[in-house]
């Protein structure tokens, strides 16, 4: 990977990052990420209508079905962040997600599994059980089979359920409509869909996150839209897969925000399970 694409893969990760440590450090969790989906579909609304091309039926079809599953993201995003921490959450539902994609895509996508790649779902695996350690000690070392059972981990389990399956989505929709226009409708459609719910039995919730937030709110459509652009830009350099993989080096910075920003405990546990998720992830790339 040449230099200036490793830079502009580790500013994307970077920019995903901060989005989500501004989301958990926000009040209420659901209103902000909503309230700058609203922001994202608002500023982007020129651009989009400026390189608009017409879209074919599958192709709209496709982008609607992700934002559904997208919303999901969302709120799920944003109780979880509500009950636990950044650096577990962000590291656990980002690395469970390729561990399902290997897993399901031979069923659903007909691609096969190499060894490489069987060995990085259990790297993966390993970090994931390593994040909810408090210490290497014998005593704490079946700790985490009852942690799983907590709400904060099941959910971030779960977002890692919903970001595969709207990976897979749009795999196959940017075959049918261009990467920047898909982004603006997978940012619209959450927006649009949620809407109905956030004004009305969220409404006060919602009005007093933006007379917290707004300024924040009104900054983290640039870094969602950034770290897509970003992403995109360094493909054009270099294979998707690699840049993919790398970009999740967000993973690492994930776990380090949490800990020394945030004063979350147990965060050498917590980045050492993240380096073994990025490392897994990595592998399962390179196995492509």
């Amino acid at each position: 990977m040449r230099p200036i694409t490793l830079a502009l893969v580790i500013m994307s990760a970077t920019m995903q990052c901060t989005w989500n440590f501004f989301s958990k450090r926000s009040k209420d969790k659901q209103a902000f990420l909503w309230l700058s989906l609203v922001a994202a579909a608002v500023f982007f609304f020129v651009p989009f209508c400026v390189f608009y091309t017409p879209l074919p039926a599958v192709g709209w079809s496709i982008a609607l079905f992700s934002g559904c599953i997208e919303a999901l993201y969302y709120m799920l995003l944003g109780a979880a962040y509500q009950r636990g921490d950044l650096s577990l959450i962000y590291p656990v539902a980002r690395g469970f997600a390729p561990l399902v994609i290997v897993c399901t895509a031979p069923l659903l996508l007909g691609e096969s599994v190499s060894w490489l790649g069987a060995a990085g779902v259990v790297v993966i695996a390993a970090g994931i059980y390593t994040l909810h350690l408090k210490s290497v000690a014998r005593s704490d070392l079946l700790a985490p089979l009852s942690a799983l059972r907590e709400r904060q981990s099941q959910l971030a389990l779960l977002i890692g359920v919903v970001i595969a399956g709207y990976s897979m989505l749009d795999k196959v929709g940017v075959r049918y409509v261009p990467p920047p226009l898909y982004a603006y409708l997978i940012f619209t459609v959450p927006a649009v869909i949620l809407a109905p719910y956030m004004l009305t039995r969220r409404r006060a919730a919602v009005m007093a996150e933006w007379n917290i937030s707004k300024r924040i709110v009104l900054l983290v459509p640039f870094l969602m839209g950034g770290a897509y652009t970003i992403v995109l830009l360094a493909m054009q350099t270099t294979q998707v897969s690699y840049v993919s993989s790398a970009r999740e080096v967000a993973i690492v910075f994930a776990a380090i925000a949490g800990t020394v920003f945030l004063k979350e405990p147990f965060g050498r546990m917590k980045i050492a399970g993240s380096l073994l998720i990025f490392a897994g992830i990595l592998m399962i790339s390179l196995a492509r």
